[in-house]
């Protein structure tokens, strides 16, 4: 699973959003204990452009 948490104002360009490291790992936790068939979750830290905010 890959989480890609973006920001932007006019959905032309986005960054990614800086998350905590605790919240990361809260998140990351519950996912993989809670979700049989993840056992894995990355972090997708590009922006838009080259990016674009859909998954590729």
């Amino acid at each position: 699973m890959v989480l890609r948490p973006v920001s932007s104002d006019d959905a032309m360009t986005a960054d990614f959003s800086r998350l905590d490291y605790g919240l990361l790992a809260r998140i990351a936790g519950r996912i993989t204990g809670e979700v049989r068939e993840v056992n894995r979750v990355v972090l997708d830290v590009t922006s838009k452009p080259p990016g674009t905010i859909e998954w590729e």
